[in-house]
């Protein structure tokens, strides 16, 4: 009697094939979000939530999360902030350069630009801190 292909290969012992998990790592037990509450709150405190979600960009969960951390929640980064980031970009660079000069030529005639490109970054950077 003939064997049929298939018989043969299932009667021989199956190769341990390693199995490749792939995908994302596992989340630690210390990251894992496994604890669930529930909130009851008045239309008060309800609508204060809304408002800061709506005015931070997060989700609800993020906000309650923010506030028990760090007890304030800040908006995300917003296109004028970036405008103003590049703007700090270009002016680190400058800030640079005038550094870089300065070691080369001397301190002396570096100075006043040095200054005026440092009021400037101050004033960028209290701007980024205050809108946020």
């Amino acid at each position: 009697m003939a064997t049929s292909r298939w018989s043969i290969i299932r009667n021989q012992p199956m190769k341990q094939i390693p199995i490749h998990k792939g995908g994302r790592p596992a989340i630690s037990e210390g990251r894992r979000k496994k604890y669930l509450l529930s909130l009851r709150l008045d239309a008060e405190h309800y609508f204060k939530l809304k408002s800061l979600v709506r005015t931070s960009g997060h989700g609800t969960a993020e906000v309650l999360r923010l506030l028990i951390a760090a007890g304030h929640v800040r908006e995300r980064l917003r296109r004028e902030h970036l405008d103003f980031m590049s703007q700090l970009k270009g002016m680190a660079r400058n800030l640079n350069q005038l550094t870089r000069l300065a070691h080369a030529k001397g301190f002396t005639g570096i100075v006043s630009r040095h200054a005026a490109i440092v009021v400037e970054i101050e004033s960028l950077l209290k701007n980024l801190r205050d809108d946020r």
